[in-house]
């Protein structure tokens, strides 16, 4: 069978630009229903283990804040960590990078004591 080289698809509908380099119709809200899909998906302990890496790597973002030795010790376990979670998905890398943010933000408001 003889592939089309036309810009088609073979059922005569066209794709654009990068549709057609990635095949990729999604937008941004089935992207964040796959997303939630795939969490309830998820088993009971896959989600605990989860929120206690995200708790982890708060509880190394504040030591990190703490001094500059602090800061030291934290660098090999949050770079660490971030590079799994980088391994395991963007997502939770993202995820991973906000509660650094977020974490280190509330302890320097002072709504977290250190």
């Amino acid at each position: 069978m003889a592939t089309p080289t036309d810009g088609s698809d073979g059922d005569g509908s066209e794709q654009s630009g990068s549709e057609s380099a990635t095949g990729d119709r999604r937008g941004p809200l089935e992207s964040l229903v796959i997303v939630g899909q795939e969490i309830r998906r998820s088993s009971a302990n896959a989600v605990a283990v989860d929120f206690l890496y995200v708790f982890t790597m708060a509880f190394f973002a504040t030591l990190a804040i703490r001094g500059t030795w602090p800061a030291l010790i934290a660098l090999l376990p949050i770079a660490v960590l971030l590079s799994f979670a980088w391994m395991s998905s963007r997502l939770f890398f993202i995820t991973n990078v906000l509660v650094i943010g977020v974490t280190v933000a509330v302890t320097r408001a002072g709504y977290m004591p250190l």
